[in-house]
């Protein structure tokens, strides 16, 4: 038997202290002492350097890779969230460019990328988990450079829709397989802070890109808006080839039930799409009905062949694991409420106020960054203590935001009293719920399915934002009276309110460690 190299082969000392170290764990095991706890949560853990080679900056190592993956997923999440943003504000320039075009396909700017999104995330989670997360992240953030260049430099209207739904397309891959990348790099006890970190970067992107999208309005043009993503989305690409790892194991001796993703994608793109068509087709219309009926006859059949499959797009048991069921209703009654604010707010200001689009970017800038500041912060506390407690009091301080409201915004310009005290009330209270919601949903779920289910919570979040939305149109119904908007702010804060006794009484007791 010929002898390894030298180079790999430990040295003596090294070989001492190994040997040491197995007597000392024998001896303690034999003494009745609890075997060492091996975290099966965080694969691929680099081997310890020798202990007479580590250093002070060998150890910091870890720790600034661990965040510089952070930093790159966190980047993805930024991309998927202010695709929406920026294409709400250069809406109206987009639309002056390309003249005789029709409402109708015109709107599909904003409900292309929508549909696209919300209707395929749950594929992208599966596929990540399924087939590789670094594969299909990269492959992600790839294609959101590409649909980006081509939106930019779009000579007609069909060429710019086709390059938004491919942004949504790739979004759908890159939210769900960023966060499943990183988790892994931190331990168990820190990952209400680092989800924390990550959903507030696309908090403060989504809340900052309508002010920045404004000031590239003033000296661009739509096209400018679009462009300023392909440098993110390219450093999102270099980070993923330095800082992370695969993390999901692949195993392909199951088929994946192809039926099944085409009966689940099919169900949420067609209630997805007859909620975001219904204002222009009509809401009794066959077409409407048509698209409401299909998603309501595919959404159960769905479920019922996934619980049957053994490879399924989604697993339904997952929603026998409480935190994720309770958390995954709160962020259907939080995000309808949030993501409808964050249509109305604009259009009251521009419409009622008289307000410039610089002038709306600027009012609404504070809120995200108290926003993002709560949300870091309250991580560390969901971290020792749970989520219980925090969602319900973020809660509160969210529905408290709706009824100022409802109480005090009128036709008269009174910003620091009716608006601001609102909006802050609404950074404290989102901040903590659009960040936390996600991390108290991925408490108790297995690694091995992070991505499918943090897919499954994103198309919640964003597939009835639409809801919100297509219901706050209809409400107004083309006008602006403010009795009108009062309604919505009263019906949001009902929906907001329900999240107090849900969280308080639903959700587990204690941090996820604990149970």
């Amino acid at each position: 038997m010929t002898d390894l190299p030298s180079a790999s082969n430990p040295t003596p000392q090294v070989v001492q202290l190994r040997l040491a170290d197995g007597a000392s764990r024998l001896a303690s095991s034999a003494a009745g002492a609890a075997p060492p706890r091996i975290d099966r949560a965080t694969p691929h853990q680099a081997e310890p350097l020798p202990i007479e080679r580590r250093s002070a900056g060998d150890a910091e190592l870890p720790r600034r890779r661990a965040g510089l993956a952070l930093a790159t997923g966190s980047l993805a999440f930024v991309l998927g969230t202010v695709n929406v943003t920026v294409t709400n504000v250069a809406f109206p320039d987009i639309v002056r460019s390309f003249p005789g075009v029709s409402d109708a396909i015109t709107g599909w700017i904003v409900s292309g990328y929508a549909l696209a999104f919300a209707s395929t995330i749950i594929v992208g989670g599966r596929l990540a988990d399924r087939y590789g997360r670094l594969l299909v992240f990269r492959a992600g953030v790839l294609g959101l450079v590409v649909s980006s260049i081509i939106a930019g430099f779009a000579p007609d209207v069909g060429i710019l829709l086709a390059a938004r739904a491919i942004q949504g397309l790739c979004g759908a891959l890159t939210v769900p397989s960023s966060l499943a990348l990183v988790l892994p790099q931190f331990p168990a006890g820190r990952q209400a802070s680092v989800i924390g970190i990550w959903a507030a970067a696309g908090m403060v992107a989504s809340g900052i890109a309508p002010g920045l999208a404004a000031v590239i309005l003033e000296i661009s043009s739509w096209r400018g808006v679009y462009l300023a993503i392909v440098p993110i989305a390219a450093l999102a690409f270099l980070g993923s080839l330095r800082f992370l790892y695969e993390t999901a194991k692949r195993d392909l001796s199951t088929p994946l039930d192809l039926l099944g993703v085409f009966m689940g994608t099919a169900a949420v793109f067609l209630i997805v799409l007859g909620t975001l068509q219904g204002r222009h087709w009509g809401w009794s219309s066959t077409w409407t009905l048509a698209c409401f009926g299909g998603g309501a006859i595919l959404l159960p059949l769905f479920l019922l062949r996934s619980a049957r499959h053994p490879e399924p797009l989604f697993d339904p048991r997952l929603f026998r694991i409480r935190s994720f069921a309770v958390a995954n209703v709160a962020v259907a009654l939080s995000m309808i409420g949030a993501f409808t604010s964050w249509f109305l707010w604009p259009l009251f200001l521009t419409s009622v106020w008289g307000y410039s689009l610089l002038g709306v970017g600027l009012a609404f800038t504070p809120a995200p960054v108290v926003s993002g500041a709560v949300a870091i912060l309250s991580g560390r506390w969901a971290d020792k203590h749970g989520f219980r407690g925090l969602m319900t009091l973020a809660s509160v301080f969210a529905t408290g935001g709706m009824l100022w409201l409802l109480f005090f915004l009128d036709a008269s310009v009174r910003y620091w009293v009716a608006m601001f005290p609102s909006t802050m009330l609404f950074g404290l209270g989102l901040g903590v719920l659009a960040s936390h919601l996600n991390s108290a949903a991925l408490a108790d779920i297995p690694t091995a399915s992070i991505a499918t289910a943090n897919g499954v919570h994103q198309s919640l979040r964003y597939g009835l934002a639409a809801v919100g939305v297509a219901a706050a149109i209809a409400v107004l119904g083309g006008t602006h009276d403010v009795h009108l908007y009062n309604w919505m702010w009263l019906l949001l804060g009902i929906l907001q309110a329900l999240c107090i006794p849900l969280m308080w009484f639903g959700y587990p007791r204690g941090p996820s460690a604990a149970r």
